[in-house]
């Protein structure tokens, strides 16, 4: 600025200045403190935190509320994630629908619907999209958030040069030390997004989980969209779960998990989920032999292990983080119409079925429930999926390991795509209930 410029244009220049500040400042704390309700069933047992398997995590935004329903009945277990990319919101949504209807006949359920809690802190930086998303209910409007894929630079930061993952030294891009689905199996003493995946596996080996199921969403352009990741041991629930899927339900795909693509839940926490002395052994294993090139060395140390993780990785379409996609707002997250990616679809570069014109049939189920159509991706249809695609998994689970049977109901696919089909987006309502008519005991805010 000129030296000779008048005093009262710096002064209005520096208010501008102030003001643009204060309403950015607003909006940014508005996110990372907004908190979500839910209203947890009546199978609901107890909260616990994240931190409880890993103590240095208390008071950090990395830890998370996770929910127990345990029916009592020696029976499975399973650990249930949603939000390891909180701008994949459909996963967050699906697993407080669970948490807020499920029913546990047998076994336990750990329902955690926030894994990475400082990603969804913020939204992606440079993307302009909305903070929020809207629901409509018998209650009025929920507001939930729309976060980010990597946990917030305010909690961790700076990022490295180059990630190098622990413990088998590949490398990977710089950003993924702070990529919740790129940091498994974890450090003790690491980053923070480290820790967070260290302190998951912590409870799933402590816990004896029998199978876990994390949620993500995925860009239709992308191969593994609609699919279900397995681990080796894994692969024949998956495969079966998806068979099922596919013809009687909607459009599913599966593949194994591969072993040389490192920190990703469907190998590492199939691979860690060991005994905790055993874990130890192959951390070290990893970190200063060849076990980390050589699978057959770590099978040595696995298959001496009592216990194992089921684990399967499940990805539904979201045309809001698509790369072709135009005008990124609030009704291409909750409706999925969009005009560049249906020119995409027309030019058959997808790898999910998008049809915005006359929309995609689904399948007609054994019991002559089905037939829906599916005009873009709206929200219900993608948190449906997820939700069937659970109970699917563990049916599947219940039929080739008995010895892990886990009963547990909750609203299906049927019931949510028939009420979506008449209502939209509001049929979701349906499934939450209203915090301030419910027993304060079971309500939430996170």
């Amino acid at each position: 600025m000129m030296k000779n410029t008048p005093v009262w244009f710096k002064a209005l220049t520096l208010a501008l200045i102030a003001i643009m500040g204060f309403i950015a400042g607003k909006e940014f704390y508005e996110l990372r403190h907004y908190q979500e309700s839910v209203v947890v069933s009546p199978a609901f047992t107890e909260k616990i935190m994240l931190s409880d398997y890993l103590p240095s995590l208390k008071g950090t935004w990395g830890d998370t509320p996770i929910y127990v329903f345990d029916s009592g009945v020696p029976g499975g277990s399973a650990l249930i994630l949603g939000g390891s990319h909180p701008y994949e919101p459909a996963t967050m949504l699906a697993a407080y629908m669970i948490a807020e209807n499920i029913s546990v006949e047998k076994g336990k359920v750990y329902v955690a619907p926030v894994a990475n809690r400082s990603a969804n802190t913020l939204g992606m930086l440079g993307n302009a999209y909305p903070m929020f998303y809207h629901l409509e209910t018998p209650f009025g409007t929920k507001q939930y958030k729309i976060g980010d894929r990597n946990t917030n630079p305010l909690d961790q930061w700076p990022d490295p040069f180059v990630y190098v993952h622990y413990p088998s030294g590949q490398n990977l891009a710089y950003q993924d030390l702070r990529n919740f689905n790129r940091t498994w199996p974890g450090k003790e003493n690491g980053s923070l997004t480290e820790r967070i995946s260290y302190a998951f596996m912590e409870l799933v080996r402590n816990e004896k989980i029998d199978i876990f199921v994390d949620f993500h969403e995925a860009s239709l352009m992308y191969p593994v969209v609609d699919t279900y990741v397995a681990h080796d041991l894994s692969m024949d629930i998956a495969i079966l779960a998806q068979m099922n899927l596919d013809t009687f339900k909607f459009p599913m795909k599966a593949e194994a998990s591969p072993k040389k693509l490192r920190g990703l839940s469907h190998r590492e926490v199939g691979d860690y989920s060991i005994d905790p002395e055993l874990a130890k052994e192959l951390y070290a294993a990893e970190e200063f032999t060849n076990a980390k090139n050589d699978y057959s060395e770590k099978l040595k140390i696995i298959e001496k292990s009592s216990h194992q993780t089921l684990v399967v990785l499940m990805e539904t379409l979201e045309p809001f983080i698509e790369r072709v996609a135009g005008r990124v707002d609030e009704d291409l997250m909750l409706i999925g119409f969009d005009e560049f990616i249906q020119t995409a679809a027309d030019k058959r570069l997808l790898f999910a079925k998008y049809d915005t014109r006359e929309g995609i049939t689904m399948p007609i189920d054994i019991d002559g429930r089905g037939g829906y159509v599916v005009k873009g991706a709206p929200m219900y249809y993608r948190v449906a999926r997820h939700m069937e695609g659970t109970l699917e998994v563990i049916n599947m689970m219940n039929l080739l390991f008995p010895e892990r049977e886990l009963l547990i109901t909750y609203p299906g696919f049927h019931d949510i795509m028939e009420a979506g089909t008449k209502k939209g987006n509001e049929a979701i309502g349906d499934f939450l209930h209203d915090p301030a008519k419910s027993d304060p005991k079971r309500v939430f805010f996170q």
